[in-house]
Formats: C-alpha cells, structure tokens, sequence
C-alpha cells in the first residue's frame, strides 16, 4: 500500500497514535502531507506557484504562502480541520495532489477538489458525542427488552425516535434513558417536560454508565451496537431503520463510530417521585414570576448517592436489584 491509498482505518490509526506524522505524497510536484493528531490537522505542503486558492467560504480549511526551514522558496501549507473527519480530509489532499499531477495549479487543483468533495464533506458528519452515548443507551435497552419481552413490544415501547417526552413507554410505567460517560452518575436534562411523569403513570430514570474499553473484550462501538440489534430484529427491522434514520445515524457513517465503550457499572433505576430532584413545569409554576417568560430549561443532576429501586419488568433483569 502507498502513501496515497490509505485505508479509513489506516487514518485512524495515525491519529490514534498521538504523534506527528509526515511523509511524501508525490515527489513529482513535492507534495508533503503533515499529520497532527494533537491538533486535529492534516497539512498539505506544495511549492507556491502560482496564485493563492481562494477558501474563505470553507470554515475548516484555510491556506497560506509561507517559507519552510531549510527548503528554497515559497510553500502552500494547506490545513484541513479533521475533527471527526479523518479520512475525508485525507481524501481531499490526495484528490488535491492528483490535479497538481496532471498539470493543474495549486489554486485551480484546491477549487476542483472540493467541489468535486462537497456532497461527501457535507453528508458524512459524526454525532455529537452526546448524541452518541444517549443512542447507545437506548439501543442497550432496546436490546434487552428484545430478548426478554420479543421485537414487537420492545419496538412499540420505543417512544425516543418519535420525539416524545420520555424514552419508552411500557404499559404500566415509562422509562427515561440517561447515559453518561463521567465517573459519577451525573445526567443531562435537556427540558422540563423531560423528567415529569405523564398524568397517572409511574416514571423510572434508567441511569447507564460507560467508559473508554481500550483493549477489553467486552468493548462495542455504537456501529456495533446497531448491528448486534438488526440481526435480533426481524419484523420489525424497516421500522428500527427507520427510527436510527432519524436519531441522526446512518449506515453510510458507521466508519467514522471507531470509539470502544464498555460498561462502567450496572444500570440502575431511580423513581421519579415527589422527592426526585427533577425540575419540572408544575414546580416552576410553583416558584417563578411570569413562569410564561422563562423557556428552554436544562440542567444536570447527579443520582450517584439517590436510592435506586427494582424496576418492573421487561427493565427488571437490566437493571441492578438494590442491596
């Protein structure tokens, strides 16, 4: 394999090396690609001639005309922000070395690479990793209602891709999914409504915790985690596509998911009761002037020292039975 047909997970692995990398792409036209994991960069150097490309409208991008130690002249550097993008902005310089190698000029090589990459640079975009955790964690309760209650009912119970106030919805109580990746079972609330039971129904706070699996067996990326469900499904398989679909995943993206989790703990339950330090809409009715004014309210809450309880049954066998 050459310099110039690394594969997405050769990429990565440069970057998850922590150290800065460089090395030749084409003697011919001196092209130089720079890898700097620290900084989330790749760099392509090439002999300035010629006049400077114009990637003002692209926010991750940015090129200047500089002097290099030890080289004769002046240099392109062109700098690619790769945060989450590694192999597409790795994509992009090769496709940029190429034009040079068939006689275009550094600028007109830059202007033709990148529109010729823009749908690609647009449609491939990771999720947030808040998104990340919270998909995971209700895939591992999707999961587990799936083998102990059957796809039909677990797939029914999921409210979460319908957007709805909590995350499923059983037919004596609902369940709020929280996932975290800090040490502590501390969980963002995201709104008011989030945390308040529906009128005559019991809501558990279902509190998972994962952490970076390194090496470990039992480590599992969320790419993993979408497939370990497909293959439990099958009636019911168009309806979980189309519930990922709309969380923001997509098949076409499942290289860029390369984190291993494992988890951290046992999934715990917490009732949402009176005593629950959940901030609802009834509660600041209850304590704020002009209530109407006050919008978009979120907050964090640690349950790390709450007492957690046995949930009903099909979450009874996921989560930890109280001492």
């Amino acid at each position: 394999m050459s310099d110039r047909d690394l594969t997405p997970e050769t990429v990565e692995d440069y970057f998850s090396a922590g150290v800065e990398a460089a090395f030749t792409l084409s003697d011919s036209v001196g092209a130089v690609l720079e890898i700097d994991p620290p900084r989330q960069e790749l760099r392509l150097i090439s002999p300035a001639l010629g006049a400077e490309p114009d990637v003002a409208s692209y926010e991750r991008i940015t090129v200047e005309r500089t002097s290099l130690l030890g080289k004769q002249g002046d240099w392109f550097r062109l700098t690619v922000d790769a945060t989450r993008m590694h192999y597409e902005g790795y994509v992009l310089i090769v496709s940029i070395v190429d034009q040079l190698e068939s006689g275009a000029s550094f600028r007109h090589a830059v202007s033709e690479s990148l529109s010729g990459l823009k749908s690609l640079l647009s449609s491939r975009r990771r999720m947030t990793d808040e998104k990340e955790a919270g998909l995971i964690g209700e895939l591992l309760v999707l999961g587990q209602i799936v083998d102990s209650a059957g796809e039909d009912l677990a797939m029914q119970a999921w409210l979460g891709p319908l957007a709805e106030e909590h995350d499923f919805g059983f037919e004596e109580f609902d369940a709020e999914v929280k996932t975290t990746r800090s040490e502590s079972r501390v969980h963002v609330i995201g709104s008011e409504s989030q945390l308040q039971p529906a009128t005559g129904r019991t809501l558990y706070l279902t509190s998972i915790q994962i952490t970076l699996a390194g090496a470990s067996q039992d480590g599992f990326t969320l790419s993993d985690l979408v497939a370990q469900t497909r293959k439990k499904l099958d009636r019911t398989r168009r309806t979980f596509d189309a519930a990922i679909q709309g969380l923001g995943w997509s098949d076409n993206d499942a290289d860029l998911y390369r984190t291993r989790f494992q988890m951290r703990s046992v999934p715990r339950a917490y009732l949402v009761d009176e005593q629950f330090p959940a901030i609802t809409g009834p509660r600041l009715d209850h304590v704020i002037p002009q209530r109407t004014l006050v919008s978009a309210v979120s907050y964090r809450v640690d349950v790390s020292h709450l007492n957690y309880v046995a949930p009903p049954a099909p979450l009874d066998d996921f989560c930890e039975e109280p001492s």
